[in-house]
C-alpha cells in the first residue's frame, strides 16, 4: 500500500493519481459509495486534474487477462469501458454495473472488480443448508432456492444428487435462532411438515415446499427464512448447540386459591375480586385504566393497590415485534423523578412498563400489542409486518410505528390501536363507545364535541354514546394521560407534581394557559395552581428554569 500523497501512473488512466485519506463525502467513481467518515484505512485514489476519485479495490492494478475460478474455461479480458454492447452491462456474478470489467466474449461472461479480486467459492464443502456439499452454476438460469423458497435468475450452489438449488446467501442461514415474533425459538427446516402456512413476520402463504423456520413447541407457528432474518426480527445470534434456557415469567406466586402475592407488592397479598362497583372509580397500578366490571386484585391492607387480572398475569420477560432484544417487565415509581415515554404510541406511563435495557420502552397495552382486530373499527385483522413508516388512518398522523392490513390499504399507529373501545366519560352516564370515521351516528349536519365544544370531525374516529347520541374527540375524552394513574406524583425541578383526577364538572382554571381543565387527568403543583395537561406542566417547568 502507498504511503498517503504518495503519487503513482496507473495505465488505465491519463493523468497520475495520488493517494489520499478519504474525506467524509469522498466518492468513489466505479462503486460510488462515499466514505462515511475520515479513516486512514478508507483511502482514494484521486486525479488532482480531473478531480476524480477511485477506491484501490475498485480499480485494476494490472492490464493482463485473468483466470477466474468461476470461469476455467477460457482466460477474461480486462475492459476499461464496460462489457461490449452485446452484453447486459452487468457483472455476471454479482449482478453489479462496471467500467472496469474482465470479459469473455466467446461466452458472455464478465466480472467486476470485485468479484475478480474476491470471487465466491466454486464449491462449498460443508454448507449448512445441506449434508452434500454444494457447486456453483455460473450461468443464467431461473430457480426456486429450496432453502428460502424465493426466486432467483442466476449463478445457483446446486447438489445434483438431491436435484437442490440454494441462493449463495442462503448456503448459511442460520439453524436455531430466537425471533421478536415468537417466545420460543424456531428452527429451520426444509420442507416443512406439509400444511397451510402463513409467515408470522409478513402475513403472506407459506409454501411449505421449500424451506423455513418454524416452532418445535407450535406446530402452527411458521416463517419466511429472509423474514426470519431480518436485521429488525433476529438479533444475529445462532442458537444451535447451546442448550435453551428456561426464564421465569410467572409475577406471583399463588397463596391458595385467589389469593396472590405479586412481585412489585410482596408486602401484602393480593386477593381476586369478580367485579367492579365499589362506588369509586378505582385504577389499575399496572396500566393506569379504570378498574370496572372486569375481574382485579385488591390488596388486602393498601386501599389504592388494585390490578387487573390480565394484568397480574403480564409476564416477567417477553418478546416484540419493536426490539429483537428480550423485553423486561419494571415496576412504575422505580424514579421518582421520571417519567417514562413509550416508544410505541408516544404517551407517558407511571404503572408498569417494559424494556429491552438499550432504547426501547413500551407501557403494558402496546408491549401485549401485536395485531389488532376489532370488526366494528375495521373488518381485516392489522399486523406489525415492518418498521416503515405510515400514516395512520384514524388521527392522520405519520408514525414510525404502524399496523398495517395486508389486505387493503388501512394502517393504524399504537396510539389508535391501543384507544380503550368503551369507556366511561364525566360527560354522560352512559359509557361512550369508540367509532370509526365515516360512521352515521346522527343525522347529517354539523356535530359538536360534548366535552369541548368544538366541532369535531365525523369522518375520523371519535367517541359517542349509543344512548344520547352525544360525539367527543378522542383527545376530549383520553386526555394526554390515559396511562397516568391518579395520584401519581414525581419531581420536576425540585417541586412535587401530582396527577389529579379530574371527576366534577367544575374544570378548574389552567394556570398555564388559561383555559379549563377538560381532559380526564389534571396536575397540581405544590406551589402553584392547576395545570391541565404535560403540555402546560413542561411549559411551567421551563418557565421556571429560565426564571
Amino acid at each position: 500500500m502507498l504511503p498517503v500523497n504518495e503519487c503513482v501512473d496507473l495505465f488505465w488512466h491519463e493523468h497520475r493519481l495520488c493517494y489520499k485519506v478519504g474525506l467524509i463525502g469522498d466518492g468513489c467513481e466505479e462503486c460510488h459509495k462515499s466514505t462515511g467518515k475520515l479513516v486512514a484505512w478508507n483511502p482514494l485514489y484521486e486525479c488532482s486534474v480531473c478531480k476524480m476519485k477511485w477506491h484501490p479495490s475498485c480499480v485494476p492494478s494490472s492490464p493482463e487477462n485473468i483466470n477466474h475460478p468461476c470461469h476455467s474455461s477460457h482466460p477474461l479480458e480486462l475492459r476499461l469501458l464496460g462489457p461490449p454492447n452485446y452484453a447486459d452491462g452487468k457483472c455476471s456474478l454479482c449482478q453489479q454495473y462496471s467500467n472496469f470489467i474482465y470479459h469473455c466474449k466467446l461466452c458472455d461472461f464478465s466480472v467486476d472488480m470485485n468479484c475478480a479480486k474476491n470471487p465466491p467459492p466454486v464449491t462449498v464443502d460443508h454448507p449448512k443448508c445441506h449434508e452434500h456439499g454444494l457447486t456453483i452454476m455460473c450461468r443464467d438460469v431461473s430457480f426456486t432456492c429450496n432453502a428460502c423458497g424465493t426466486h432467483g435468475e442466476r449463478n445457483p450452489y446446486v447438489c445434483l444428487p438431491c436435484s437442490l438449488m440454494f441462493h449463495y446467501d442462503c448456503i448459511d442461514l442460520p439453524h436455531v435462532i430466537n425471533i421478536n415474533r415468537h417466545d420460543h425459538r424456531v428452527s429451520h427446516s426444509y420442507p416443512l411438515s406439509p400444511r397451510d402456512r402463513v409467515c408470522e413476520v409478513c402475513r403472506q402463504d407459506i409454501n411449505w415446499r421449500y424451506g423455513g423456520y418454524s416452532c418445535n413447541k407450535c406446530p402452527d407457528f411458521s416463517v419466511h427464512s429472509l423474514c426470519a432474518t431480518r436485521k429488525d426480527v433476529w438479533d444475529g445470534i445462532e442458537l444451535e448447540g447451546i442448550e435453551e434456557e428456561y426464564l421465569e415469567t410467572v409475577p406471583f406466586k399463588m397463596i391458595k386459591e385467589g389469593v396472590i402475592n405479586h412481585l412489585f407488592h410482596q408486602v401484602h397479598n393480593l386477593y381476586l375480586i369478580d367485579g367492579g362497583g365499589e362506588g369509586i372509580q378505582q385504577h389499575c397500578e399496572a396500566c393506569a385504566h379504570t378498574v370496572s366490571s372486569e375481574k382485579h386484585y385488591k390488596c388486602m391492607e393498601c386501599s389504592d393497590f388494585f390490578l387487573h387480572q390480565r394484568c397480574a398475569n403480564l409476564p416477567l420477560r417477553k418478546r416484540h415485534g419493536l426490539s429483537t432484544r428480550m423485553l423486561t417487565l419494571h415496576p412504575g415509581k422505580e424514579k421518582s423523578d421520571q417519567l417514562y415515554d413509550c416508544c410505541a404510541c408516544c404517551r407517558y406511563v407511571s404503572g408498569f412498563r417494559y424494556e429491552d435495557g438499550e432504547n426501547i420502552v413500551l407501557d403494558v397495552h402496546c408491549a401485549s400489542l401485536s395485531w389488532f382486530e376489532n370488526l366494528k373499527l375495521h373488518p381485516h385483522a392489522l399486523f406489525l409486518t415492518t418498521l416503515d413508516r405510515g400514516t395512520c388512518v384514524a388521527c392522520d398522523k405519520t408514525n414510525i410505528y404502524v399496523l398495517s392490513c395486508v389486505d387493503c390499504e388501512y394502517t393504524l399507529d399504537f396510539k389508535c390501536a391501543t384507544l380503550p373501545v368503551v369507556i366511561k366519560h364525566r360527560c354522560d352516564d352512559h359509557s361512550l363507545v369508540l367509532c370509526r370515521g365515516g360512521e352515521k351516528v346522527a343525522p347529517p349536519g354539523k356535530y359538536w364535541c360534548t366535552v369541548c365544544e368544538a366541532e369535531t370531525n365525523p369522518e375520523k374516529w371519535f367517541y359517542t354514546c349509543n344512548d344520547c347520541g352525544v360525539t367527543c374527540h378522542v383527545d376530549c375524552v383520553i386526555g394526554d394521560s390515559l396511562n397516568i394513574k391518579p395520584g401519581f406524583s414525581f419531581m420536576g425541578h425540585g417541586v412535587k407534581i401530582e396527577a389529579v383526577l379530574n371527576d366534577t364538572n367544575s374544570r378548574p382554571l389552567c394556570s398555564s394557559c388559561g383555559a379549563r381543565c377538560r381532559f380526564p387527568i389534571y396536575y397540581t403543583v405544590s406551589s402553584d395552581g392547576p395545570h391541565c395537561s404535560l403540555e402546560c406542566i413542561t411549559n411551567y417547568m421551563m418557565a421556571r428554569v429560565l426564571g
